[in-house]
């Protein structure tokens, strides 16, 4: 567990984006991480993994701790030669979403500008989902959108049991 340099716990912070190699995808992940970071939060970024224990000992383990996630979707190859071009969305970030959904960890959702709308899970999900243009100002943007929605950085999802010392009378 991170603990926060008043002491308290922070809420950790699940970001489901594309990584992409050869993009500023990991550059834009980090970003956001460290955004979240400097409001109190614990964030994860989520990174693809290579085995399917990797999976569930990485991905499935921290979604299932987080208190909230953040579903950011990058654009990927041209599905249709149209004006302007649709593309398909980040496949291993819809995957991740699902399992979030289930788990009914509150979220954020992010889409980039020509991902087609309403692509796979999130057209089921009331996600609202947020769009934008410039990779290099989602950071920020996610951070008011954090705020405005009142993500509390102190808030676990977990009970916690302490022993309390035994009073004995004299």
């Amino acid at each position: 567990m991170h603990s926060s340099p008043s002491g308290k716990s922070r809420a950790r912070v699940f970001i489901g984006c594309g990584q992409a190699k050869g993009s500023d995808e990991e550059i834009t992940a980090a970003a956001v991480a460290s955004r979240l970071e400097r409001l109190g939060f614990d964030p994860y970024v989520a990174v693809q993994e290579q085995t399917l224990r990797d999976l569930k000992e990485n991905i499935f383990e921290q979604l299932a701790k987080s208190e909230y996630y953040i579903f950011v979707d990058f654009k990927r190859e041209e599905l249709a030669k149209t004006n302007p071009p649709v593309c398909r969305g980040s496949l291993f970030s819809h995957q991740e979403l699902a399992l979030a959904s289930y788990l009914e960890i509150p979220l954020l959702a992010f889409q980039e500008s020509g991902v087609k709308q309403d692509d796979g899970i999130i057209r089921f999900l009331e996600a609202n989902s947020i769009s934008f243009t410039d990779r290099n100002l989602l950071p920020n943007v996610i951070a008011d959108k954090v705020q405005e929605r009142g993500w509390d950085p102190h808030w676990k999802n977990e009970l916690v049991l302490e022993h309390a010392p035994r009073q004995f009378s004299v």
